[in-house]
């Protein structure tokens, strides 16, 4: 039996013995005694007689749960319900006239005709109100506890496909990067044989660092500057003096997380189309502060937005989708291009945490 099973049990007799316990204490308090053995006797009575209500609603539910009538609201078998009370209804009865044959010595039967079956029917269409009502509030407890089950199952299978978006999206970057590093190293090869092996050696250090965030949905941004560091390390090999970065970061922003690698693809991006393309020196600035009450992470280079190039542009719509799924509608991610200056800019909601 898992929680919500158990929890619903719980509530279950909850609703029970405060409900029987009410209706027969209300039962007791509505009778007039002319003395305390009375008393005594019709209290014991009336305890015998919620005690059968109590009994007799339980083995209806079992019933109820065993038949499955419950199961489908847009089947009730009425006949099968109507029939089910009627019985239960009966029996209630029984009980009564036994106990008050036992503790009244039957003064319901010492009427005339006529008061006996009207006061019968009276009996017969209480507790038939009673069980009636009874099964009422079970299958309206069975529709909430299933609409909640659906609804948690709904959840759950959103969740599950988040999470397995995710995963594909994770699964892109570590491609993407690689790709893109070897194409570095592939330069270096013919240019410097001493710096290719450096190259590879940062990307050993830079593949592990992957590695090891892979499992971890979002990392403080002090974090990614310093893998960051590790891929600037790699491309200055390669660059020298074309590569000039410079960083621009406000105190309080250092704690603000993002999913890993967003902030290197967003810079592997403008040194393929910045650095690159450029023969004299380009700059990067990567800048980060706190905007119209959110957070601004920019990196912007020297030069134009490529409107017809062969690249894919993988990692900017990866980074796209990967900054909606994690922190939230609210988080974006934008590419514009100014005064011979290219900009990718995240927007992250102000209260986004680890």
């Amino acid at each position: 039996m898992n929680a919500r099973s158990i929890a619903f049990e719980r509530d279950y007799w909850f609703c029970q013995l405060m409900g029987w316990g009410i209706l027969g204490l209300l039962s007791i308090l509505s009778s007039s005694f002319a003395d305390w053995h009375s008393a005594i006797r019709m209290s014991a009575a009336k305890l015998i007689c919620t005690l059968a209500g109590l009994g007799l609603s339980h083995l209806w539910r079992r019933q109820l749960q065993q038949r499955g009538w419950l199961e489908r609201p847009q089947r009730l078998p009425l006949a099968a319900l109507a029939s089910g009370v009627a019985i239960i209804t009966l029996l209630q009865t029984g009980v009564l006239l036994c106990v008050d044959l036992i503790f009244n010595d039957a003064a319901i039967f010492d009427d005339s005709r006529v008061a006996i079956a009207v006061n019968l029917a009276l009996l017969l269409l209480m507790w038939l109100t009673v069980f009636a009502i009874w099964t009422l509030c079970y299958a309206v407890a069975l529709t909430r506890r299933r609409a909640n089950r659906f609804e948690l199952e709904k959840l759950q299978l959103g969740v599950s496909v988040k999470d397995a978006e995710l995963r594909a999206l994770q699964a892109q970057i570590n491609p993407h990067f690689f790709f893109n590093s070897l194409n570095s190293i592939r330069a270096l090869a013919y240019q410097d044989a001493d710096a290719c092996a450096r190259a590879v050696n940062a990307l050993a250090r830079m593949m592990r660092h992957n590695l090891q965030t892979h499992q971890t949905a979002l990392v403080p941004l002090a974090d990614e500057l310093h893998a960051l560091q590790a891929y600037l390390a790699m491309e200055r090999l390669r660059f020298d003096e074309r590569l000039v970065f410079s960083v621009q970061i406000e105190d309080d922003v250092a704690k603000v997380c993002l999913p890993p690698l967003v902030l290197q693809t967003l810079v592997e991006n403008a040194i393929r189309h910045g650095v690159e393309r450029s023969r004299a020196a380009c700059q990067i600035i990567l800048t980060a502060r706190r905007r119209d009450g959110a957070v601004e992470i920019c990196v912007a280079n020297q030069g134009q937005l490529a409107e017809h190039s062969a690249s894919t542009r993988l990692g900017l719509a990866n980074a796209r989708q990967r900054l909606q799924l994690q922190c939230g509608p609210d988080a974006r991610c934008n590419l514009t291009a100014a005064s011979g200056w290219v900009y990718a800019t995240i927007v992250l909601p102000e209260e986004a945490g680890c």
